[in-house]
């Protein structure tokens, strides 16, 4: 199981209302942004048809707009009406300004959607699906999927952190005080079945102990070395 990140001493009930709450002004938000995104659109046919009324080229005038030719292209076939005479120059201005205006309307979007990511993680803590999420953010379902599987991904990641840390701290995890000598061997059977447990979930092995030294060894070990050194002599 995940461990639910904290409510901040909020019921369950409470953390969904207030997360309904966010979803609901992001909501609002995108729609705002979508509006402005339409308004934008017709002024940018305009601007683009003027420029090329004023004999800008159909691929100039695409990357001045930040479309492809052939969208600009399907624009100049389908309208009708005569456009407003400008200068080469003022146009050219004016689709510097659109640019511009489109390039701060994409870092809005990123803001938008980066604040929703950021809402993913306390959706999971509430038992939020991610079709409800989309359904209250009009946001892509596949989209949103994505985002509660890369959180829950972070949040195995994360538990499994812990428990490989905890398992490895081995003398910070102490018996609880006042144990009788039966009780403590008992509890460190229980902590040695839970080490090996989380190791083996993880396809890890426990690390061998180094073998205990025996008496004398260090005794033998000068007494080889100084054979050798006389031997090279």
């Amino acid at each position: 199981m995940i461990s639910n990140p904290r409510l901040h001493g909020k019921t369950s009930e409470e953390a969904a209302e207030e997360l309904r709450v966010n979803l609901t002004r992001i909501a609002r938000r995108r729609k705002r942004f979508q509006v402005t995104s339409q308004n934008q659109l017709r002024q940018v046919r305009t601007r683009v048809l003027e420029a090329v009324a004023a004999g800008l080229g159909f691929e100039e005038a695409a990357a001045a707009a930040g479309y492809q030719s052939t969208t600009v292209s399907r624009w100049v076939a389908k309208h009708r009406t005569p456009v407003r005479e400008v200068d080469l120059a003022t146009a050219r201005h004016r689709l510097d300004k659109i640019r511009e205006r489109q390039r701060s309307m994409a870092a809005a979007e990123l803001r938008i959607a980066r604040r929703a990511k950021l809402l993913v993680r306390r959706a999971i803590a509430v038992e939020f699906t991610a079709e409800e999420f989309a359904s209250i953010t009009n946001y892509n379902r596949k989209a949103v999927e994505r985002w509660f599987t890369a959180v829950r991904n972070r949040l195995e990641q994360n538990r499994r952190r812990r428990e490989l840390a905890s398992v490895r701290r081995g003398k910070a995890n102490r018996p609880p005080q006042e144990l009788s000598p039966a009780e403590y061997e008992r509890w460190l059977a229980r902590e040695q079945q839970r080490r090996k447990a989380v190791l083996q979930r993880y396809g890890m092995r426990p690390r061998r102990k180094n073998p205990a030294p025996q008496p004398g060894g260090n005794r033998l070990l000068l007494k080889s070395r100084k054979h050798r050194r006389r031997r090279r002599k």
